[in-house]
C-alpha cells in the first residue's frame, strides 16, 4: 500500500496520486544537491572501462542562491492592525530566527518548486516548520489555493521507524502514528503516546488551515492541473547538463593539453618488471647521466617539445553564452550571471533598472511569498488564541506586509548616481551624503562645512 492509500485508510480522505510530480521535484533536488543524472560519464580510450566523474560547475545552486537573495535581500516589513498582535508576531520571528533562516530555506523552495510553512505549539512557545517536496501532500485546493492537505514526517527510535500523518482540514487537525521495522512502508498503527505524548489524535476549532504554501511565480507547464509550483530550473535542466559538460571540457583541458615530450625510438630504454618479468620500455627525463646511443644520423636523435596551447578563452565564451542562455530560461536579465577564469560564476551586482527582466521576476516571487507569510502569520495568531497569549479579537486584526527595494545596487554605482544627479543640479548635496554615507541630515551638513573648508583651502569644488 503506497501513501496515498494509506493517507486514505488512516483519514478516510481521498488524495490524489502525485507520485509523477513528487519524482520531478527529486530530480530537481538531486541537482540542485550536485549529484544529477548527468554526473558520470563513460570512459574513453581503447582500454578504458567503466565511468569517471563529470567536473560540475552547479549552477543550479549559485542560481536560487542568489534567487534566495534577490527575492529576501532584506526582511519585509510586517504591520498588524492590534499591538498586541504585533508583539506575538515580533516575538515568534525573533525566538524561530525565521527572517534570519529564510534565505537558507527560499534556496532549498526555489529548488523545490516552494515550500509549505507550518506553525505548531510546543511547549507553550510557537514554532515554524519550513517543509518541502512529500513532506506535504496536498488534498483539496481551489483558485484560491491549497486548504487541505496531509504531512508527513518520519523519526527512528529504538530499532523502529516511526512515520507521523498529520491532517489539516475542515478547521481541525488528525494525528495518526504508524511504526515499522525496514521504513520502506508505513507499517502498522500505533498509539501516539510512544513517540508524541502531548499530541492529541484530533484537535478542532481552527478557522482557517494552519499552514501556508509559498509556490513559486510562474505557470506549471508540466503539471497544469496541480496547485504546487516548478523548480525554478525545472524548464532549464538541459542547459544546466550542457554547463557541466563545458565545464568539464575546461577542467580537462589541463590533463590533455599538459606538456608532451616527443622523442625518437632509439632514446627509449628497457628495464625488467620485477613483479612480473616482462620488458618496459621508458624515458627517464631526469636521468642526468650521459648515455651513448648509436644511430644512423644525428637528426634522429632531436626530442622535440609537444606542448599544446590550452583553449581557454573559447571555454569562457562558451560558458557565459550557456549561462545567458539560462538567465532567458529563468526569467533574468542576460548577463546577471558571468564565469570568471579566477573567480568562478559571478553575479551581476547591480540591476539596473526597477522595470529589468529579473527585478520583474524578482517582484513576482516576492508578491507570492508576501501572500505566504501573510498566511502563515494568520495561523500564528490562531495558535495565540489556542495558548491564550491572544485574544480573539486580536486575533482577527488586519495584518500588512510591504517589501523594501529590492533592487540590488552596489556602493559604486550609488556614489557615481549621485555625483551625476549634484553635477546637473537635480539633486542637493545633503541628500546625496545622506544617501552615500547612509546617515542623518545634520551629519551631512557637518561633512558638507568640512569639504567646503577643505575646497577653499585647495581652490576646488565639489565633484565627487
Amino acid at each position: 500500500m503506497d501513501i496515498y492509500q494509506q493517507i486514505k485508510a488512516a483519514f478516510g480522505k481521498a488524495v490524489p496520486d502525485l507520485s509523477e510530480y513528487f519524482a520531478l521535484t527529486d530530480r530537481c533536488r538531486r541537482i540542485y544537491a550536485g549529484e544529477p543524472e548527468w554526473r558520470s560519464v563513460k570512459k574513453n580510450g581503447l582500454y578504458r572501462s567503466g565511468n569517471r566523474s563529470l567536473a560540475l560547475l552547479n549552477t543550479a545552486k549559485v542560481l536560487c542562491d542568489r534567487f534566495a537573495v534577490f527575492a529576501f535581500s532584506e526582511p519585509p516589513e510586517v504591520v498588524c492592525g492590534s499591538e498586541n498582535a504585533g508583539d506575538l508576531l515580533r516575538d515568534v520571528i525573533e525566538k524561530t530566527n525565521l527572517f534570519g533562516r529564510m534565505s537558507e530555506e527560499l534556496s532549498y523552495a526555489f529548488a523545490m518548486g516552494g515550500c509549505v510553512f507550518r506553525p505548531y505549539l510546543h511547549g507553550g512557545d510557537i514554532g515554524i516548520d519550513c517543509v518541502f517536496g512529500d513532506g506535504f501532500i496536498p488534498t483539496q485546493w481551489d483558485s484560491c489555493g491549497i486548504y487541505e492537505g496531509c504531512f508527513r514526517s518520519v523519526r527512528f527510535k529504538d530499532g523502529y521507524w516511526y512515520t507521523l500523518l498529520e491532517f489539516h482540514g475542515g478547521g481541525s487537525i488528525m494525528h495518526r502514528l504508524f511504526r515499522s521495522r525496514d521504513g520502506s512502508s508505513l507499517g502498522s498503527e500505533c498509539e501516539l503516546s510512544e513517540l508524541y505524548p502531548e499530541l492529541d489524535e484530533d484537535a478542532k476549532g481552527f478557522g482557517t488551515p494552519l499552514f501556508s504554501c509559498f509556490k513559486l511565480a510562474g505557470a506549471n507547464n508540466i503539471f497544469p492541473e496541480l496547485p504546487l509550483g516548478l523548480s525554478a530550473f525545472a524548464n532549464a535542466a538541459d542547459t544546466l547538463k550542457a554547463l557541466d559538460i563545458a565545464f568539464d571540457s575546461f577542467m580537462r583541458e589541463f590533463v590533455l593539453g599538459r606538456k608532451r615530450i616527443i622523442v625518437p625510438s632509439s632514446c627509449v630504454q628497457t628495464v625488467v618488471d620485477i613483479a612480473t618479468g616482462e620488458q618496459r620500455q621508458y624515458f627517464d627525463a631526469d636521468d642526468e647521466a650521459y648515455v651513448a646511443l648509436k644511430c644512423d644520423e644525428e637528426r634522429d636523435l632531436k626530442i622535440t617539445d609537444n606542448t599544446v596551447e590550452l583553449r581557454i578563452d573559447e571555454h569562457v565564451k562558451a560558458i557565459n553564452a550557456l549561462l545567458n542562455i539560462l538567465c532567458f530560461q529563468v526569467g533574468l536579465s542576460a548577463g546577471t550571471f558571468s564565469f570568471d577564469v579566477n573567480e568562478g560564476v559571478k553575479t551581476a551586482t547591480e540591476i539596473i533598472s526597477r522595470d529589468s527582466r529579473t527585478a520583474a521576476t524578482v517582484r513576482a516571487h516576492q508578491n507570492n511569498l508576501g501572500g505566504a507569510l501573510k498566511r502563515l502569520f494568520r495561523s500564528v495568531l490562531q495558535l495565540g488564541v489556542c495558548c491564550g497569549r491572544l485574544s480573539p479579537e486580536d486575533a482577527s486584526c488586519g495584518i500588512d506586509i510591504s517589501w523594501h527595494d529590492g533592487i540590488i545596487t552596489d556602493e559604486n554605482t550609488i556614489a557615481e548616481n549621485n555625483i551625476r544627479l549634484v553635477n546637473n543640479g537635480l539633486k542637493s548635496r545633503a541628500a546625496a551624503i545622506m544617501e552615500i554615507q547612509k546617515c542623518s541630515l545634520e551629519d551631512a551638513e557637518r561633512e558638507l562645512v568640512r569639504i567646503s573648508g577643505e575646497a577653499a583651502l585647495k581652490g576646488g569644488e565639489f565633484n565627487g
